[in-house]
């Protein structure tokens, strides 16, 4: 068994020998040729650049301050999970600690710094926002110590229970087809088909199941990254085209429906999966080639450019998706995607009109959906208004967990928790219209922040609440890798790891987990969120797997046998 798995390596604490960045992430001898290295070492360069900018150019207090913060949260960060003991012994659980960070103090400050603002920009309340941040991070990373206290080997075994129902077990490439037309299918049924299904908080338990089967419209695309899940087999040669083909359709559906978290989603999965593959060693590449450089611009062209266009054309037409069909509603989006002059115009006015919840921060709409932190900064504006521990608060908050149960178990039990007015609103909204925001805004599905809404319903008291209940989130999340020993590991894996499809399909989630809209939301993904995703997926898996194999047993058998299959 290699090092990475010693139990000298698994200690709650590190306790860091120099302070030194090489120190903090890596307690033993760094492997200065990998990946994990690399990265961390070209992150810090990156973040020093942007300090430098940041300084240099917006020298005020508050940005001072927000920049200790950011880099305090980064060298935290860096010492206790940008490790390769860490991320392989507890590895979902560390990158749902790596989505935090990034996108409460290192994206912002690198996205804002590329767009030329401080990173304290349109902030009313920049202190309460990073305090508040980093106070999080902090009790953040002293659960995940009591967790690895309490959870020495957190890992899956392929012949537990889980692995048992083929949560591990490598799926066919053609089951990964069935699935992602499966997910289509079912995206077309909610969104274009019966429309209600969609956007209605309540309905049939059958409905809301065929909506469940959305995300699975992304899984051909982890078919390259197939080592992750355990199969070795080599790529089919129609590969490429046949993803570029089902990007096309997956895109149009997309914008029929006038989503831009549905086109960004599923794909943002894809890439956090690579990226989290290489930190882990599943893939091997330098970081610093002509190659990769040349994807990483064409990346960043395509995503300010004419992703960028797309987005901003949905929200333009974003008026008239509940008035016309979505083959109109496709067709307007095209007319105003080649309209740069109206997409110019809408950027400029949401840049300088704001109204009293203003969620201005980034420029870019796919960026700031990674880094906003005017979320946190409008909730905790919100916050102050009504004071601790609002009552009102505190009631909508307990009702959010108790909408988490099933029907039937409400109604067993006589609990009136008034689900459709809970889940019909934004605890966003909510909190809004608690502040004195018009009764209209209930509704319009305001983006919160756990810190503000914790702060109005609980106090202080919400970052306990906070650290408690991530303890069992962490081990849900982890439970969704196996761990493969040495001896019966497939040769060329390069890693005794094997994910979940179920788990890479929701990284985008594991991700942003965090900042959630309330610290309840840790009560409801622990009552409903993690044993819905696996039912679904289970459920899928099985199904496909057995139509892959009367189609690839179809195909080796003679017509006589085959229908003496299909008969039975």
């Amino acid at each position: 068994m290699p090092n990475v798995w010693s139990s000298n390596l698994r200690s709650a604490l590190t306790q860091p020998a120099a302070l030194s960045y090489k120190a903090l992430a890596y307690p033993d001898k760094p492997d200065t040729n990998s990946f994990l290295f690399n990265f961390v070492r070209s992150s810090w360069l990156a973040l020093f650049a942007a300090c430098v900018f940041q300084i240099v150019f917006f020298s005020s207090v508050a940005n001072l301050f927000a920049l200790g913060c950011i880099i305090i949260a980064w060298a935290l960060l860096s010492a206790q999970f940008l490790r390769p003991d860490r991320l392989n012994t507890y590895p979902l659980s560390s990158f749902l600690l790596l989505g935090f960070t990034a996108t409460q103090f290192y994206f912002p400050l690198l996205f804002t710094t590329l767009e030329g603002k401080p990173v304290t920009f349109n902030l009313e309340l920049p202190y309460h926002v990073f305090g508040h941040s980093i106070l999080s991070l902090i009790v953040l990373l002293l659960a995940h110590a009591c967790y690895r206290g309490i959870v020495k080997m957190p890992l899956s075994n392929p012949n537990s229970i889980l692995g048992k129902i083929g949560l591990f077990t490598p799926p066919f490439d053609l089951q990964l087809w069935l699935m992602g037309l499966i997910g289509l299918g079912a995206t077309v049924y909610a969104y274009f088909i019966s429309p209600s299904v969609g956007w209605e908080v309540t309905g049939a338990a059958s409905d809301k199941a065929i909506q469940g089967l959305i995300p699975f419209s992304y899984a051909p695309f982890f078919i390259p990254f197939r080592r992750m899940y355990g199969s070795m087999k080599d790529p089919d040669k129609r590969l490429v085209p046949m993803l570029v083909a089902f990007t096309v359709l997956l895109f149009v559906v997309s914008i029929g429906r006038n989503s831009r978290g549905a086109f960004m989603i599923g794909f943002t999965s894809v890439g956090f999966g690579f990226g989290f593959a290489l930190l882990l060693g599943i893939f091997k590449t330098r970081l610093f080639t002509l190659r990769n450089a040349a994807l990483a611009g064409l990346a960043f062209l395509m995503v300010t450019g004419p992703i960028a266009d797309i987005g901003t054309a949905m929200v333009i037409v974003r008026g008239q998706r509940s008035k016309i069909s979505n083959a109109e509603l496709i067709e307007l989006t095209w007319q105003a995607y080649q309209d740069k002059d109206a997409i110019r115009a809408r950027r400029q006015n949401d840049n300088t009109t704001a109204d009293e919840w203003d969620e201005r921060y980034l420029d870019n709409i796919f960026t700031a959906r990674f880094s906003n932190l005017k979320f946190n900064d409008a909730s905790l504006v919100q916050s102050t208004k009504i004071g601790d521990q609002d009552k009102d608060m505190l009631t909508y908050s307990i009702n959010y967990i108790l909408g988490a149960l099933p029907d039937p178990f409400l109604k067993a039990l006589d609990i009136d928790a008034d689900k459709e007015n809970v889940y019909g609103v934004s605890i966003g909204d909510y909190l809004y219209a608690e502040a004195g925001g018009p009764i209209e805004a209930l509704g319009g599905f305001r983006t919160g922040h756990f810190a503000g809404t914790g702060m109005a319903a609980f106090g202080w008291w919400y970052l306990a609440i906070l650290g408690f209940g991530m303890i069992p989130v962490y081990f849900l999340f982890d439970l969704f890798v196996a761990y493969v020993p040495i001896s019966s590991k497939v040769p060329g894996t390069g890693t005794p790891l094997r994910f979940s499809l179920c788990g890479l399909l929701v990284l985008t989630g594991i991700f942003q987990f965090l900042p959630a809209e309330s610290v309840v939301t840790t009560a409801t993904f622990l009552l409903r969120g993690w044993v819905q995703m696996i039912l679904l997926y289970v459920v899928l898996f099985q199904a496909t797997r057995l139509i892959s194999k009367v189609f690839q047993g179809s195909k080796s058998m003679n017509p006589a046998d085959y229908a003496r299959l299909t008969r039975r």
